[in-house]
């Protein structure tokens, strides 16, 4: 037993020295080869990345490149379709440019055909007028022409005398004709005459002199003064002979000369206060500036005009000027009278005797054009 336990023990004491050095020699090794992997790691990471990085450099210079060459293409694009935009914009301008030019010569065209239809007619009426078997009909041109100048004075001039005057030279070339078919023409002659004779007065001349004659007066007129109220004074305490009342004296004569620096006046009444020279100024030519208002209005025949500036002016006058002075009243009197002129009259739209004269004329031609056919 001894025997196996000291060589059991020998084998032990060889044995365990073996494996006391085994165990860093594998796991130097072991380490070395991973040093030597991750080092091969390494390289190969840093290679594979280099080669990535070489390679997405020139692909990105590539896509740059590419970019460029789109870019600019497409800016080229942009540029054609631009020049394309405007090439049309300036075609379809143009094009406006002769549609309207079109339009013009049609306008033009169609103006023209009319004047030529109407040199026409008339050239008709007069070669019929020259053919008709009465001698005395042409005195229906001169009234016509009579009674289309009446009308111009009427409506454009709104010369009422004017225009029944040339109306009774119209009835007096009826009369020479001694036509008794022309008797509703010469009876609705008369009835315009009648209507024209019937219309109110009108002077604007004189109205308008008298408006420029109240103007003349407008510096002339007072206005309303300060009115002051009498002041209602207190009786003040006079002073005594008697010596005995030395001390009331004195209170009495100290009460005076302190009253004396301040001097407070009681009235019943408000004051009113004058205008300023500039207000003045301002209402004066405001009162002048409706009577001018008036004056337009009376030529241009503005009732609603001349009715407001003549209203007014009475308002201003009966505010702001004195009504008690004389000059003042008459004034205030001459516009009152004034505004109830009527500068504005209803004209008739039409003679009576023109389209009954135009139907007329309009027989006659066409009777003179059958006699002319039938020969």
């Amino acid at each position: 037993m001894t025997d196996t336990n000291t060589e059991t023990q020998n084998i032990s004491a060889t044995v365990e020295p073996e494996v006391v050095i085994d165990k860093p020699k594998k796991s130097s090794r072991l380490v070395a080869i991973l040093v030597v992997i991750s080092i091969l790691l390494s390289l190969f990471i840093i290679v594979f990345g280099w080669y990535l990085y070489k390679n997405n450099s020139v692909n990105n210079n590539v896509y740059k490149e590419k970019i460029e060459v789109l870019a600019s293409q497409l800016a080229e694009q942009v540029e054609q379709q631009d020049k394309q935009f405007q090439q049309s914009k300036s075609l379809n301008n143009s094009f406006k440019t002769q549609v309207e030019q079109l339009n013009i010569q049609l306008l033009d065209a169609q103006n023209k055909s009319k004047l030529f239809s109407s040199d026409m007619q008339a050239l008709q009426r007069n070669m019929a007028e020259t053919n008709i078997r009465h001698p005395s009909d042409w005195i229906l041109s001169e009234v016509e022409y009579l009674i289309n100048l009446s009308g111009r004075k009427l409506w454009l001039e709104h010369d009422v005398t004017t225009a029944t005057s040339l109306l009774n030279a119209a009835d007096q070339r009826i009369v020479e004709m001694g036509d008794p078919s022309l008797n509703p023409l010469r009876r609705a002659v008369l009835e315009d005459i009648n209507m024209l004779e019937a219309l109110p007065q009108r002077d604007p001349d004189s109205v308008v002199l008298a408006l420029s004659s109240l103007e003349r007066r407008i510096d002339q007129l007072v206005m309303v003064g300060l009115d002051m109220p009498e002041v209602n004074k207190e009786t003040d305490g006079a002073v005594s002979s008697d010596v005995a009342d030395w001390e009331q004296n004195i209170n009495q004569s100290w009460d005076d000369f302190v009253a004396s620096f301040i001097v407070i006046s009681h009235r019943d009444k408000p004051v009113e206060a004058l205008l300023a020279p500039e207000q003045a100024w301002y209402l004066k030519e405001n009162l002048r500036n409706h009577l001018a208002k008036a004056e337009f209005a009376v030529y241009r025949e503005q009732q609603d005009i001349y009715d407001m500036s003549m209203t007014n002016a009475m308002k201003l006058i009966e505010l702001y000027y004195d009504m008690e002075d004389k000059g003042t009243e008459q004034f205030h009197t001459s516009i009152k009278r004034l505004s109830k002129q009527k500068v504005a009259i209803t004209y008739p739209d039409q003679f009576k005797s023109a389209p009954l004269l135009s139907r007329i004329l309009k027989q006659r031609i066409s009777k003179s054009f059958t006699i002319e056919s039938a020969e």
